[in-house]
């Protein structure tokens, strides 16, 4: 009897223990999850973040779901999450860190100058992209959520940006962040660069679902 009684008190720590807030790492099954009312206290968002080790999975999702509730507070349906569009846009993100543009079309390399080309290498075979791209430097984020905010915010402000942002025909997203350590664009002053530059895209779908393919990049490990 008294075993039986130390085995429910150890069943019931273990349930409380896997619940979402008690998550060390991020699984992509929380994008079905996590919704507009819970994500924000969802404890991976509110982590400090590491300048030497991002989770960039975690930064990634943040910035899903703060676009989703930009768009539900505008009475505006949320959109889904599309691994492969999240792969497309962590990709152009990397690549304007390390190639030193800032930019929709891609100069460094033809194989991915166009948002087409680059949907086609992470394996989308039906695309119908649109993108936004953000840069910030010289200020220090606390937390994933609160870099997430600063993003999503500036693309609101932007009425070009926050056009693709609120677009109606919009029904897929991923997103990808990426942190650049050094000068980048030659350190301009009207972006106040410190240590390093956190770059970000957005790449919705539009109209139809994404058809895909395995996907020649790279995806985010974390």
């Amino acid at each position: 009897m008294r075993f039986s009684k130390y085995f429910l008190l150890i069943t019931l720590f273990l349930s409380v223990g896997t619940s979402l807030n008690a998550q060390r790492k991020w699984n992509d099954k929380y994008y079905e999850e996590l919704n507009d009312n819970n994500f924000r206290s969802f404890k991976l968002f509110k982590e400090r973040i590491d300048l030497d080790d991002v989770d960039y999975k975690v930064l990634n999702a943040a910035i899903f779901f703060i676009t989703n509730e930009a768009r539900i507070e505008k009475g505006i349906a949320p959109v889904s999450y599309q691994s492969n569009l999240e792969i497309m846009a962590w990709n152009h993100s990397v690549e304007m860190g390390k190639e030193d543009f800032f930019d929709h079309i891609n100069k460094k390399d033809k194989k991915r100058s166009t948002p087409e080309q680059r949907a086609v290498l992470a394996g989308i075979t039906n695309p119908s992209i649109s993108e936004n791209i953000a840069a910030v430097g010289g200020i220090y984020f606390g937390s994933y959520l609160e870099l997430a905010d600063h993003m999503v915010d500036k693309w609101i402000q932007s009425p070009p940006h926050a056009k693709t942002l609120y677009s109606e025909d919009v029904i897929q997203l991923g997103c990808g962040a990426y942190y650049y350590k050094g000068v980048w664009q030659g350190n301009k002053a009207i972006w106040k660069q410190g240590d390093g530059f956190w770059l970000t895209t957005q790449n919705f779908q539009s109209f139809a679902e994404i058809v895909s393919e395995k996907s020649k990049d790279s995806a985010p490990s974390k």
